[in-house]
């Protein structure tokens, strides 16, 4: 039974004594005969019965409702004393003060155990509240924590990734795959390179909607190659570091940023930045990831330019610059397939320099190693792009001139003589006349296999010299 339906109970009694009373005592239907035990009995009885009504009244209405049935018993209890006449029944009044005391004693002790049982409700109130504000923020943390695992977790990915990856283009596409999808935030990626011998910044590949304006970078970038360190900046508008003149345009399509440099030994060898168009948009977590993947891919990068270097070596000479041997003639035996098979042509050229090992004799071989660079630059500046220069042995050169005519490598040939001529080399301060002698073979008109061509331009190479040296032979 709830308090309520009790209150309701206590209430209804309380009421119900009191209307009977009354009802006994202000009609005519009460008659007392003091000869009459019953009469005298019932009158006791209603008198008495105002105890009750007073213990129910403050069970079921408190004080306000306790006093008033209190007032009423003590009025009731009068006029029926008047009206039964009895001429000590004034002192059973005295039991509904002490009866209605004990009530409110009771009632007061209830009350304080009520606030005390709602202020330790209102404490439980608290903690519970406490406490699930502090599960909500552990389950956040445990929530974050948990997103950082996977994000490092990632990272794993990253190092096998970047470690099977050697070509420099691939390596840059990685670094910006797996930034977009470790930090996993909206915004533009972009990875620039580093010109040391300029020390300005290269666009090397981005990911993300809007053109990129500044293919050499801004000034963030920029601050980042000047002070090598990281950067975040939440609103462009409001950092302090930079001015907002500056800024300008760059504000509507980029608010917020992070960047950092890509460093290998004392060199910054990149930058990569990832730029939002809303503000606040990264985190000091999310520039610390950027950092993890920049230093991955600072050692990737110098992994693929090491890989490159080596690729290099592996088919230029390292004196000259120009191709090895072994590489020529490979590229030969492409060029003679790709030629019969679209029916082109091409021509090569075989270059001896005219008493060479007179200048070894003479000057030393360190001065033959300085002609032969000479040589090398000037072979280098007279052949296109798609020719291919290469130091055949010794201080010979093979030159294949691709889609050329016998014709048009004649004239190659000359201007590489002539070039050489007329530009005296200083060695040890006296100044030695160069010359070379070409021979000159062309495909298909002297022959369609490798061998003979390369054969052929020998022989009128020393046919060349055979004539006096300092000339062209092409037949």
């Amino acid at each position: 039974m709830t308090l309520f339906s009790k209150r309701i109970i206590f209430g209804a009694l309380s009421i119900t004594i009191i209307a009977v009373s009354a009802l006994c005592s202000l009609t005519p239907l009460f008659q007392y005969d003091p000869h009459q035990s019953s009469s005298q009995n019932f009158a006791f009885v209603l008198i008495f019965s105002y105890n009750a009504a007073i213990i129910f009244s403050w069970l079921a209405f408190g004080a306000s409702g306790a006093l008033t049935v209190t007032i009423l018993s003590i009025m009731l209890a009068l006029l029926l004393n008047l009206k039964v006449g009895f001429s000590t029944s004034y002192i059973l009044i005295l039991p509904y003060l002490a009866t209605s005391y004990l009530g409110y004693r009771w009632w007061n002790q209830k009350n304080g155990l009520y606030d005390t049982y709602r202020l330790k409700l209102e404490k439980v109130g608290e903690d519970i509240i406490l406490l699930s504000n502090s599960i909500k923020e552990k389950e956040s943390a445990i929530s974050s924590v948990e997103e950082k695992l996977k994000r490092y977790a990632a990272l794993k990915d990253v190092i096998d990734s970047f470690s099977a990856q050697l070509e420099l283009d691939e390596v840059n596409k990685l670094i910006i795959e797996k930034t977009v999808k470790i930090l996993a935030k909206p915004g533009r990626v972009l990875l620039f390179a580093v010109d040391t011998e300029k020390q300005e910044l290269i666009l090397s590949s981005s990911r993300g909607e809007g053109r990129v304006e500044a293919k050499k970078g801004d000034m963030f970038d920029h601050w980042v190659l000047k002070n090598r360190k990281s950067l975040i900046i939440e609103d462009v508008t409001t950092d302090f570091r930079f001015s907002v003149d500056n800024i300008g345009s760059l504000k509507k399509s980029m608010r917020s940023l992070i960047i950092t440099p890509l460093i290998s030994g004392d060199k910054v060898i990149g930058i990569l930045r990832m730029d939002s168009a809303r503000e606040y948009a990264y985190t000091q977590d999310d520039l610390r990831l950027l950092d993890i993947i920049a230093d991955f891919g600072a050692v990737a990068i110098e992994n693929a330019l090491l890989y490159a270097r080596t690729q290099e070596l592996a088919i230029r000479d390292s004196l000259t610059g120009l191709s090895v041997r072994r590489y020529f003639l490979a590229r030969l035996e492409e060029e003679v397939k790709r030629a019969a098979r679209k029916k082109g042509r091409f021509a090569i050229l075989m270059l001896d320099i005219d008493h060479f090992k007179d200048c070894n004799d003479k000057f030393g071989h360190a001065a033959g190693d300085i002609v032969l660079k000479h040589i090398a630059k000037t072979v280098s500046a007279k052949t296109g792009e798609g020719d291919i220069a290469a130091r055949y042995g010794g201080e010979e050169v093979v030159v294949m001139l691709c889609g050329k005519t016998k014709i048009d490598a004649a004239t190659v040939a000359e201007e590489i003589r002539s070039a050489v001529k007329s530009n005296p080399i200083s060695l040890r301060r006296h100044a030695a006349n160069i010359t070379v002698s070409i021979g000159i073979s062309s495909y298909p008109d002297d022959a369609v296999m490798e061998e003979d061509l390369i054969r052929i331009a020998d022989e009128r190479l020393y046919k060349a010299k055979a004539a006096g040296r300092d000339r062209v032979c092409s037949s």
